[in-house]
């Protein structure tokens, strides 16, 4: 096999480059170690740490005291510059706010942000009573949400293991009677569920006293994970309801799904 033409090299480069900054943003202002860096992302150490070396030069990525890496101040001064990652925010909100009025509980949109989830929607139902709620433009622990459970479900092993493991340093605090060990069971519980069914439906995943619902929208855009989903208090999501809830929201998803299909890929 010949050896890759010099434009083949660049690009190869920088795809590994754009690998390694998206595994650094998902380790979040604590940073990450080399070593776990390799790991992640299945790059040789020497590799990540000579392009690190050269994204720190131009200063898209930094080295903290500790040794860990983070994203550095010249990258977040060139995001931005980029385009708002939704377009269609009104249809959307429509569409999502449809499915709240049909189940009359409160229904989110969600998109994967690195190893968090972005709120792209919000919408209330008329049942009064609503537990603690998350805005549109919230960024949220996966390990928080019934929408970031659902895409957590869809990661690796090994991001999925990381994330728990850190499960004490982002859960809320009212996990903190009940204990980070029995909340990780809970989440690893919840992951399978998603595996086995295609969808969640439970009580007490990510709040006790909450309960809630979630899939995932169809989409072909890859690192675009979508989520939707439901929370409410426990006696609005019993297990005699689940059918009605998951039919209602896989009809709502197919509609995102064509919207998204009709605006085009990066078209949202």
């Amino acid at each position: 096999m010949g050896s890759m033409t010099d434009k083949e090299n660049r690009t190869h480069v920088l795809s590994r480059a754009a690998v390694i900054l998206e595994a650094v943003a998902s380790a979040g202002p604590e940073g990450i170690r080399l070593l776990d860096l390799a790991e992640d992302t299945g790059i040789s150490r020497p590799t990540v740490y000579r392009i690190l070396g050269s994204l720190r030069e131009i200063g898209y990525a930094q080295q903290l005291e500790n040794k860990r890496y983070t994203l550095g101040v010249r990258l977040g001064l060139l995001g931005l510059a980029a385009p708002p990652p939704l377009h269609h925010a009104s249809e959307l909100q429509k569409i999502v706010q449809d499915l709240a009025d049909n189940l009359g509980d409160t229904v989110y949109l969600a998109m994967q942000y690195f190893d968090s989830v972005y709120y792209l929607a919000r919408a209330h139902g008329s049942f009064p009573i609503r537990m603690q709620t998350v805005d549109v433009g919230d960024v949220q622990p996966m390990s928080a949400t019934y929408s970031g459970i659902a895409i957590l479900s869809q990661l690796r092993q090994s991001q999925q293991e990381r994330m728990i493991d850190n499960l004490s340093r982002t859960e809320r605090p009212e996990w903190s009677e009940i204990g980070t060990e029995q909340h990780q069971q809970l989440i690893r519980r919840a992951i399978d569920q998603f595996k086995n069914d295609g969808f969640l439906y439970g009580d007490d995943y990510v709040l006790p006293g909450l309960s809630g619902a979630a899939i995932l929208v169809p989409h072909s855009a890859e690192n675009q994970l979508i989520a939707l989903s439901v929370s409410a208090i426990h006696s609005r999501l019993p297990e005699s309801r689940k059918e009605i809830v998951i039919k209602a929201m896989h009809a709502t998803s197919r509609r995102i799904q064509e919207l998204l299909r009709t605006a085009g890929k990066g078209e949202w």
